[in-house]
């Protein structure tokens, strides 16, 4: 009986003990957050650096403090509380304009965290993505829109949650919560900086109902994300106004339905097919996605006309006022012209829709490509031209409907692509000749915009721009390597797979050339820059050197030898110094890349 006694004392001893050391270990963390909260306040990067050693976290707050922007922490949690590790939810803003672009920037520090204890101190070690394991199904929209005032949102999500911490999405800091039910129950939640996490057990098939109101910006110098106005006004999907994962997310591409009202006296565009009724003074707009989808916009303008036209499987419809520019019937003819064309290379798109929506918000041109719909200015711009620069700038955003990305390399697979589709659509004009000029502009924008160095194609997904210009040139350098034909058969081959990431973009390169395109595709999508070269000539050598990075790619040589003979020599460059052995002869000059097959520059 003794011995019973005293091993049930002990027990209860090393319970207490334990008890008693969890709670130590709960205050020691709360300590750490409240010091990370608290010099996220304050104005002095270094210290802050001693304290958060997360690169990201670091950036963001040194670019708040550089722009003297204000700041302020947010809700915090700890989610997860372990003997040695904790995962922690922490945000923070920075406050300079519209709330969407600030969501935007949040997203560089609000997250979830993984802290690690030594000793009596605990120090954030990672970040956790909120979509690596969790998806969104479905969303089940309803949205009514007060012009120049607010919306309301009823969203419905179909999640699966696979991930320890939660479920967690982004969504407009500014949102006012009204309800929130996880299989029609309340549960714990935290809202701030733009992310929502959700107290969620491990379980596919869940339903995450979510009820909120956003006061939308009217604020005449910054219309950007958003704008309502009584007139007219919209909400890009960089506003947040709906919850999703991220940019380049393959979790959050999710079956849409949307059910939206607004007042009789405006019409409404969605970025998705839709259909409009009306019941009183009530205009009904409901719209489905054709294919999983994320991150919708919306338009509304009170003088809009509504235009439909049919080609093949596609409905075309124009809303924009009476005034618009280019004309209906121009616009019709040209997205015809464009769509044959790029039909004939790579087959069907992906959908039966293609709108236009007029934003009079913010000056004139083709302003972007949402889901389904183009958005163009108050007007429109030139649709194609071979002066001063060639462009097809409204081909470009028809040729997005072949294409819909997930991942790493997501804007290369997207705007890199598009911008390479007008090399198509120009040629088609003006002829084989004017490629060279496109691609000769295209590679001054990359050097022009100072993209070297800063962003690779495969982590560009804040489209910074330069996957628009090297990106289109690595397009264009794939078509070289495999022929006209060969890339036709691969794009056609991608689109249709069902798989539109990068992995199976290398996929179907390698299938279509024969041979493995993983080390040209990586050594050009994971750098930050592009080859710089040096060549050495003598008698009978060119010695080949890469200055920086190591690229993969073919080199070609047009060689002069004494004789007055011409040598035409490939090298497929591949490390950092390589020869070219010439036993025909002595060189007398040579010229690198003549048909300028590759971006690169000379040292």
């Amino acid at each position: 009986m003794k011995i019973l006694f005293y091993s049930l004392l002990l027990s209860m001893f090393l319970m207490t003990v334990n008890c008693f050391a969890q709670a130590g270990a709960d205050i020691n963390l709360k300590r750490s957050i409240a010091l990370i909260d608290s010099a996220f306040q304050k104005e002095d990067i270094e210290g802050f650096n001693k304290i958060v050693p997360l690169k990201g976290m670091q950036e963001f707050y040194a670019y708040a403090v550089n722009k003297k922007l204000k700041k302020a922490s947010g809700a915090s949690k700890i989610i997860r509380l372990d003997k040695d590790s904790a995962w922690v939810f922490l945000s923070g803003m920075a406050f300079y304009g519209n709330s969407g672009d600030e969501t935007s920037l949040a997203d560089y520090y609000t997250g979830i965290y993984k802290f690690q204890r030594t000793g009596l101190l605990w120090e954030v070690k990672d970040r956790l993505n909120i979509d690596r394991l969790n998806q969104i199904k479905k969303h089940k929209l309803g949205l009514d829109v007060l012009p120049g005032k607010e919306i309301k949102v009823k969203d419905t999500l179909s999640i699966d949650v696979n991930d320890f911490f939660g479920f967690a999405l982004k969504l407009n800091h500014k949102a006012k919560l009204e309800k929130l039910l996880l299989n029609n129950a309340k549960t714990d939640f935290t809202f701030g900086g733009g992310l929502l996490w959700v107290n969620t057990r491990l379980k596919k098939k869940q339903q995450l109902i979510i009820h909120y109101t956003i006061e939308v910006e009217s604020d005449e110098k910054d219309k950007n994300s958003a704008y309502f106005s009584q007139a007219y006004g919209h909400m890009r999907n960089q506003y947040f106004w709906h919850p999703f994962f991220s940019f380049s997310s393959a979790n959050d591409r999710a079956d849409f339905n949307l059910y939206c009202t607004i007042p009789k006296s405006c019409h409404l565009a969605t970025s998705l097919p839709q259909r409009e009724s009306l019941i009183g003074d009530v205009r009904i707009i409901e719209a489905k996605s054709e294919h999983p989808t994320f991150g919708l916009s919306v338009y509304y303008d009170r003088d809009w006309e509504v235009s439909t036209f049919k080609k093949d499987q596609i409905d075309f419809v124009l809303y924009a006022t009476k005034d618009f520019l280019p004309e209906k019937k121009a616009l019709y003819a040209e997205f015809s012209k464009n769509y044959d064309t790029l039909e004939k290379h790579f087959g069907k798109p992906l959908g039966s829709y293609f709108g236009i929506v007029q934003d009079r918000s913010n000056g004139d041109g083709w302003k972007n490509r949402s889901n389904s719909v183009v958005v163009a200015g108050e007007k429109g711009s030139s649709l194609i031209r071979d002066k001063p620069t060639p462009r097809a700038t409204f081909g470009h955003e028809i040729a997005h409907g072949w294409t819909s990305p997930v991942g790493p390399a997501t804007n290369f697979l997207m705007e890199g692509w598009a911008t390479y589709a007008e090399s198509l659509l120009l040629s088609s004009v003006y002829g084989d000749s004017i490629v060279h000029t496109f691609f000769q502009s295209q590679k001054q924008n990359y050097l022009n915009g100072k993209f070297n160095g800063n962003k690779s194609l495969w982590e560009d997904y804040s489209n910074s721009g330069v996957s628009y210009s090297k990106g289109s040139w690595v397009f264009y350098m794939l078509e070289h390597q495999l022929g006209k034909k060969n890339m036709s058969a691969l794009m056609a081959n991608f689109i249709r797979s069902g798989d539109q990431s990068v992995q199976s973009f290398i996929r179907q390169s390698s299938r279509v050339s024969g041979k493995n395109m993983e080390p040209f595709l990586f050594s050009w999508l994971k750098s930050k820059e592009i080859p710089v070269l040096a060549i050495q000539q003598s008698a009978k050598q060119l010695k080949i050197s890469q200055q920086n990075d190591i690229f993969v790619f073919p080199l070609e040589f047009k060689l002069k030898l004494k004789d007055g003979a011409y040598l035409n020599k490939v090298v497929n460059i591949n490390s950092k110094e390589q020869l070219l052995n010439i036993t025909e002869g002595e060189i007398e000059s040579y010229s690198v890349d003549p048909e300028n097959k590759v971006l690169f520059t000379l040292k």
